[in-house]
């Protein structure tokens, strides 16, 4: 009974000063909720392309960029359109609680090019990013990386990402839009290179 006592209690805390407080299988979890954004982060328009809110209808282009042929062994990887459709669900519904989540790219001419956005993560958002293959070599993640990069080291100060040291893609995305190397780790036997804007 105690334990419920001081857990209702730090529930209360936190729920007090923003954070939702998680218990998932006896782990217990903390996760910043943003209500106090003054305009919202998307949609980011750069000079070819749209950052938008993911919908329910993307979930052709969305599997088609999660596809582990896509997404080079990202964590978000999806082998089937069910797995892909609980995943574009979790982060339309991530976007409404905390106005941020992982977003749709697109052209001018509506085609979809991949996804951009930024992950829950304390003390800041993660951002990532992920290009489906037919758009790949033209620079549309790099545009879409820095300018949603930068929009938002406006909101939380700074920004941060962690990538395997094996994708060279991604490492050289994050060094042109201006990351700088914070760390290198190993985690699940993989070397990690955490990168951190401003």
């Amino acid at each position: 009974m105690s334990d419920l006592r001081d857990f209702a209690a730090v529930f209360g805390l936190f729920a007090d000063v923003g954070f939702q407080v998680l218990n998932i299988h006896g782990i217990v979890l903390l996760k910043r909720l943003r209500t106090d954004m003054p305009r919202p982060l998307v949609p980011i328009i750069t000079s070819r392309l749209k950052v938008r809110e993911l919908s329910k209808d993307d979930l052709e282009p969305v599997f088609d960029t999660l596809r582990p042929e896509t997404s080079g062994g990202r964590v978000f990887e999806k082998t089937t359109v069910s797995e892909a459709e609980r995943w574009l669900h979790n982060r339309m519904a991530e976007h409404s609680e905390l106005g941020y989540s992982i977003w749709g790219i697109e052209k001018k001419n509506s085609d979809f090019v991949g996804l951009c956005g930024l992950i829950p993560w304390e003390p800041v958002p993660m951002i990532c990013y992920a290009v489906r293959k037919t758009f790949q070599g033209n620079g549309y993640g790099t545009e879409a990386a820095k300018a949603v990069m930068e929009r938002a080291a406006e909101e939380f100060g700074s920004i941060v990402s962690t990538v395997r040291i094996t994708n060279g893609a991604s490492i050289r995305v994050a060094e042109k839009i201006g990351m700088r190397v914070s760390e290198t780790s190993i985690s699940d036997d993989r070397t990690l290179r955490s990168f951190v804007y401003p």
